[in-house]
């Protein structure tokens, strides 16, 4: 019996010295910390995607109107642009490479000031520019009168030219 009690106290000895060094060995039929672990990499629940907040929602529509504005205040900035003189010839023969230039940096400058770094808000600000560029042709070709204001007579009607041409269903 002293024997058997002497053995289960040198062999708890050496599992508290193993403990106590970090190299704790853990049987299959004893469930410890790294076997709950590694049963929860494999089989436990997966992190649920955090529900966006109402600031990251206002954000999405902020970067929807920063992409309109952007590619309408490019088209605005070179439209005016090429009525002073003086500037390169290379300049006033741009045309829509010269809009789309300055809708770019404009779009580069909102990102930046309003931070629209992520993925969900880069990709509203693109739709906001793709929306704002092809309805640009849909205003000037239905309310002329409206888009007179802002440009002049001739560019209006060019650009309801240009749409005029493409097939609407």
């Amino acid at each position: 019996m002293t024997v058997a009690v002497l053995d289960q106290k040198a062999a708890f000895a050496d599992r508290l010295k193993r403990i106590g060094s970090g190299q704790q060995f853990e049987h299959a039929d004893v469930v410890g910390y790294q076997t709950q672990k590694a049963w929860n990499r494999k089989y436990g629940e997966k992190a649920k995607r955090p529900k966006r907040s109402f600031a990251d929602r206002l954000m999405i529509l902020v970067a929807f109107l920063c992409g309109a504005s952007a590619v309408l205040s490019g088209k605005l900035g070179y439209f005016y642009l090429t009525k002073l003189s003086g500037l390169p010839e290379a300049f006033y023969g741009l045309n829509g490479r010269g809009m789309a230039l300055f809708a770019f940096v404009m779009a580069l400058i909102l990102i930046v000031v309003f931070q629209l770094f992520t993925r969900g808000r880069l990709q509203s600000l693109a739709l906001g520019c793709a929306l704002m560029h092809f309805g640009e042709a849909a205003v000037a070709q239905t309310v002329p009168e409206l888009y007179a204001e802002i440009f002049s007579a001739d560019y209006v009607a060019t650009v309801a030219e240009m749409s005029a041409g493409t097939p609407h269903s």
